[in-house]
């Protein structure tokens, strides 16, 4: 009997490969491999280290609920923090004995006559597992090219968020920071105060709200520590979003016909616009600013950013924001559609990455399933859709941390828990039942999707309707919104411990004895 090198294999070694493996040693499950494209565990929060990096959700909820920490320094805890805190985290499971690291996965193909998935590693022999949990991310590879012209002909420096030079000195340099996302932010109010000068492009506006920090007293880590407290916090702070947020959004507006939600749901941005307003005013001193300032899209539409730093940096003197278009790079700076060129050290990139809701980001070839099932196309052809955000027919035995229609949660970690609970639960019910390939069923696939499709109205029309002509992750190139599942947290967290197990078809597979000839490496 041909067997594979691994019951399961994860993914990635970030929050949701974690998560997993926890899961998988939970239910006694330790025949897995960690299978991680960089050298260590922690995702984003490793590949990440530049001036500013912080955590965007207050800390005591953005951490894995089987191992709450009472001792962040701050609500906000900042980037390195995070990164310790996931190795930490790791080690303490005794993960590292399972990681491969410096294996990046460029192919994933179901093998049917024998019933397991090949992984193809880049420069590396071939992995095979019985069940693959894929972790990589949402934020799946940074964009590759810098897409504005000249920038290969810049003679200085250029820097990105994820592939920062720490070693480069900030200090009294001239920079420019393209781009007013949550790095671009972060940035620009950690370098302004120690920079020459400070150029800042913004092209469209976005929500910047304001970011109530403090450190963390020794009185408060020592309740923190008072068993059962950060887990009550986050069961409350479920609870809240569920009643305040979610449940209006999921069960009651999408009662209203689409021409009434067009009408009503942009009077919330209209309000929220004018508090903005006031925001700006308190805190930016440049009247031009201010009304530059002013988001076009609805505060739902994009994600906001979190910061109190990046107004006052905008104050500083050697601080511009500028919102005319960029005509191309030169060799010494930037130049603007007007005209008007400046001159600088250092170019921080801060243009975005691939995203999960992208069909663009997957590549035909890469995820191969049954009788030549490849979800690249699948999603070109047929729209990105998903069974509850992790599950797809014809990829046996395979789920998603990071699906279509998928996040759900308070937080990223919530998420990143909640679906991998359901992935776990359903490979335990194969070995349960002696059976060998789980696949979810096309009516129930159908049926998931029909509901979200019923439930996703308001978010839909909002989204897609009321904000049109946005760029955004909320948003793909098929114009299909399908960043969030429809579903209460209380309701998703209750389908990953309890939902249908007669929505997946648990079936055996003949295997055969003789070997199966390994993968040619194709680039991803």
């Amino acid at each position: 009997m041909t067997r594979p090198d691994f019951e399961v294999a994860i993914i990635g070694a970030g929050p949701g490969g974690i998560a997993a493996a926890h899961l998988l040693q939970r239910r006694g499950i330790e025949d897995f491999a960690i299978v991680e494209r960089g050298d260590d565990f922690g995702g984003t929060w490793r590949d990440n280290h530049y001036p500013g990096l912080a955590v965007d959700i207050p800390s005591l909820w953005y951490q894995l609920s089987f191992n709450p920490n009472a001792e962040w320094s701050r609500l906000f805890a900042p980037g390195p923090e995070l990164y310790r805190y996931f190795r930490d985290t790791a080690s303490k499971l005794g993960l590292y004995d399972q990681l491969q690291s410096n294996s990046e996965v460029i192919r994933q193909q179901w093998d049917d006559s024998v019933g397991f998935w090949r992984l193809t590693i880049r420069g590396r022999p071939d992995i095979t597992a019985r069940f693959v949990i894929s972790s990589v991310g949402g934020y799946v590879n940074a964009k590759t090219k810098i897409d504005i012209d000249g920038i290969d002909e810049f003679k200085g420096a250029v820097l990105r968020p994820n592939a920062w030079d720490d070693a480069y000195d900030t200090r009294g340099k001239r920079i420019a920071v393209i781009g007013t996302g949550s790095s671009g932010v972060q940035i620009a109010a950690a370098v302004s105060g120690q920079a020459k000068s400070l150029d800042v492009y913004q092209r469209t506006p976005g929500w910047v709200l304001p970011k109530v920090d403090f450190e963390f007293s020794p009185l408060t880590r020592k309740l923190l520590r008072v068993p059962g407290l950060i887990a009550a916090i986050n069961v409350l702070a479920r609870l809240s979003m569920d009643a305040f947020m979610v449940v209006p959004i999921v069960h009651l507006l999408p009662r209203l016909p689409s021409k009434v939600l067009t009408r009503v749901l942009p009077l919330y941005d209209k309000w929220s616009r004018l508090l903005y307003r006031g925001l700006l005013h308190a805190t930016v001193d440049d009247p031009a600013y201010r009304r530059a300032l002013v988001p076009r899209i609805g505060i739902l539409a994009k994600r906001p950013v979190i910061s109190s730093a990046f107004f006052k940096a905008l104050n500083n003197s050697n601080t511009a924001l500028i919102t005319t278009a960029i005509e191309r790079i030169t060799s010494t700076g930037v130049r603007t559609t007007d005209g008007v060129e400046r001159e600088v050290d250092l170019i921080v990139a801060a243009t975005g990455y691939e995203l999960w809701t992208d069909p663009e980001t997957y590549r035909p070839g890469t995820v191969l399933g049954a009788n030549g099932f490849d979800l690249a196309e699948y999603y070109r052809a047929h729209g990105m859709r998903s069974y509850a955000g992790t599950a797809h027919p014809r990829l046996p035995n395979r789920w998603e941390i990071v699906g279509p229609t998928g996040y759900v949660g308070f937080a990223w970690m919530d998420y990143d828990e909640t679906i991998a609970e359901h992935a776990v639960r359903i490979i335990d019910e194969t070995r349960r039942r002696g059976a060998h390939v789980a696949e979810v069923s096309q009516d129930a696939f159908n049926r998931w999707n029909e509901l979200m499709h019923r439930r996703g109205k308001a978010i839909r029309v909002y989204i897609r309707d009321c904000n049109r002509g946005q760029n955004s992750y909320f948003v793909n190139s098929q114009e299909e919104v399908v960043y969030y599942r429809p579903q209460t947290i209380t309701a998703s967290r209750r389908f990953a411990r309890q939902s249908p197990l007669a929505d997946y078809e648990f079936t055996q597979r003949a295997v055969r004895t003789a070997p199966v000839p390994a993968s040619k490496e194709q680039p991803a």
